[in-house]
């Protein structure tokens, strides 16, 4: 069965699944959805991996340690699998075995988890997505508290289309290994505002300017959550903030033209987006809304030339192509009417 943007059942979107019910302690269910992938591929290493851990989770020690076996028949300098199946052992009782198993994947981990985390990077770098998506699954293998591996993986799910509950978890993850990573609250963030979730948003900016007082993104973006909670004034009261930390920096300047044209304050807006247009004449976004703005204020001609340097720099430019065409239409019409009313009048 297909899902999302071709994700199938079976593949990273059930392997959310069953980690997400896993991280609430849901472990009998997360091991249905592992035992999903499992039967359709017996050796997919991370449904195994967390199923042992699921399996440990339950108190199942035995299990898990068969389980975690499995992966390392096929991988034996897999870190993930030793340094849990350590634990296991340890549950058990079985200290020696235990000590060694840790040992040695302690070892291992710290290169094997870089490694395959910089390769994954560059694989992104190229918008090799779905092959960059395979490198961070192997980082978070070898070491699962990898943080930047946890929140590239949960960017690149994200933009590829996952749903928020399969590319929250790995946020979460990554929170939980390093409740300072500004850059986990600020993804995490993002998506929760795009879903409308903007007073879970709010918390999570709030979160990362509690890590760093003086970060401009959880500052402007906690604005854009506080305009969609009605808090108009305030919103723009962060979206100053910021501009007064770094007064070119041009998406705080964005997003305090974005703020104020949805308040109507067209002639506010239309000075901070020649701010913007100033330090980057060539900003896709900052001209088509330069060209939204004089829409607005009745100025069609001047509209009309923003909205098409604007599709010079992007053609297919949603914004740019719908006010262009607008634009030409209420010419159009323009020039009907005039016509008519000079047949008329002759």
């Amino acid at each position: 069965m297909v899902g999302f943007f071709g994700f199938t059942k079976g593949s990273d979107g059930l392997i959310s699944e069953g980690m997400s019910l896993a991280a609430k302690n849901n472990f009998a269910e997360a091991i249905l959805c592992f035992d999903r992938v499992l039967r359709a591929n017996a050796g997919n290493t991370l449904a195994l991996l967390q199923k042992g851990l699921a399996l440990k989770g339950l108190g199942r020690n035995e299990e898990a340690v068969a389980t975690f076996d499995k992966i390392l028949e096929a991988e034996p300098e897999n870190t993930s699998a030793l340094y849990n199946k350590g634990l296991a052992l340890d549950n058990l009782g079985r200290v020696e075995e235990a000590r060694i198993h840790l040992n040695k994947a302690s070892e291992l981990h710290q290169s094997n988890s870089s490694s395959f985390y910089d390769e994954g990077t560059e694989l992104e770098r190229q918008g090799k997505y779905q092959e960059a998506l395979s490198f961070y699954s192997k980082a978070i293998e070898h070491n699962p508290n990898n943080v930047h591996a946890l929140i590239s993986k949960g960017y690149v799910l994200d933009l590829l289309g996952m749903p928020p509950n399969g590319a929250i978890p790995f946020f979460d993850m990554a929170l939980q290994a390093d409740p300072t990573s500004i850059d986990a609250h600020l993804h995490k963030g993002f998506i929760q505002n795009r879903i409308g979730k903007y007073q879970e948003a709010v918390s999570c900016f709030e979160e990362a300017l509690k890590i760093d007082p003086t970060n401009i993104r959880a500052m402007y973006s906690k604005g854009v959550s506080l305009y969609f909670l009605k808090k108009h004034q305030e919103a723009v009261s962060y979206c100053d903030k910021a501009l007064e930390i770094d007064p070119r920096h041009v998406k705080a300047l964005c997003t305090m033209v974005w703020i104020l044209a949805h308040q109507k304050k067209y002639d506010d807006a239309l000075i901070y987006c020649d701010r913007a247009l100033e330090i980057e004449p060539e900003n896709t976004y900052a001209l088509s809304y330069k060209g939204y703005l004089l829409f607005e204020r009745g100025r069609l001609d001047e509209a009309l030339k923003y909205y098409d340097k604007a599709l010079e720099t992007d053609p297919n430019n949603p914004r740019a192509l719908h006010y262009k065409s607008k634009i030409l239409d209420k010419i159009e019409r323009g020039k009907k009417r005039h016509f008519i009313k000079k047949f008329i009048a002759d």
